[in-house]
C-alpha cells in the first residue's frame, strides 16, 4: 500500500490520464485507476469524490500548465524589443532547431502527450474537450504565428500579404507530424525529416532574405 500524502494525489492525475488517453474516460473506472496507484477505490475516495471529480482535476492541472506556457510564449514586442529581434535575426537553421524542439518537446512530455491523446479521443464526446482542442492546437498556434509573421513581412524578412494564411500553412504540418508520432514513436525520425523539408520549402516560396 502507498502511503497516503499530496504527492499520491498528484499521481492519481497522472495514472488516471495515462489510463483515460490510453482506453477513453467510459471504460476506466475508480478501482482501475486505484489498483495502478498501488492502494483500494475507497482510498481514492478520500482525494476525490468521484471519478468526474478527478477528470475535472486533470483539466485544471492542464489548463494551468498551457497557461504557464501560453505566458512564456507570449509576444509582447512593444514592452520587449529584443524578443522582436529574436525572430527577425533567426536563420533557416535556427528555424529548423526551434521547430524540431517544440514538435519534440510535444512529444516526449509525458502529460502532454497523455492530454492531447486524451482530447484527440474524448472532443468527439465531450463538447468542452472540442473547443478546448481547437483553441489549444489549432486557432491559438495560428495567431501566435500570424503575429510573428507580421513582424517578418515588416521586417523585409518575408513576403505576403496575408499573414495568417502563412501561418496556417507553416503550423498545420507541424500538427499532423505530431498526430503521426503520437501514434507510432517509430516514425520520429522520418517526422522530423519532414519537417525540416517543409520549413525549406516554406521558405523558398515566402523567405526573401
Amino acid at each position: 500500500m502507498v502511503k497516503h500524502t499530496e504527492s499520491t494525489k498528484d499521481l492519481f492525475l497522472k495514472k488516471a490520464l495515462l489510463l483515460f488517453a490510453q482506453n477513453g474516460y467510459e471504460a476506466v473506472s475508480v478501482a482501475q485507476i486505484a489498483y495502478d496507484v498501488g492502494c483500494t477505490a475507497p482510498a481514492l475516495y478520500k482525494h476525490y469524490s468521484s471519478k468526474q471529480e478527478l477528470f475535472d482535476a486533470i483539466l485544471d492541472e492542464s489548463m494551468k500548465g498551457y497557461q504557464a506556457s501560453m505566458e512564456r510564449l507570449k509576444l509582447d514586442f512593444e514592452n520587449h524589443p529584443e524578443e522582436k529581434e529574436k525572430f527577425i535575426n533567426m536563420t533557416e537553421a535556427d528555424q529548423i532547431a526551434h521547430a524540431k524542439e517544440m514538435v519534440l518537446s510535444s512529444l516526449h512530455n509525458e502529460w502532454a502527450n497523455a492530454f492531447r491523446k486524451l482530447m484527440t479521443v474524448e472532443q468527439f464526446n465531450m463538447s468542452n474537450l472540442a473547443e478546448m482542442y481547437n483553441q489549444r492546437y489549432v486557432f491559438q498556434q495560428y495567431q501566435h504565428y500570424e503575429t510573428i509573421f507580421k513582424v517578418l513581412i515588416d521586417a523585409g524578412i518575408y513576403k505576403g500579404t496575408d499573414p495568417y494564411m502563412m501561418a496556417v500553412s507553416f503550423v498545420s504540418p507541424m500538427t499532423v507530424l505530431i498526430g503521426v508520432v503520437g501514434r507510432d514513436s517509430t516514425k520520429e525520425e522520418w517526422a522530423l525529416e519532414i519537417l525540416e523539408r517543409h520549413i525549406k520549402e516554406f521558405n523558398r516560396q515566402y523567405r526573401i532574405k
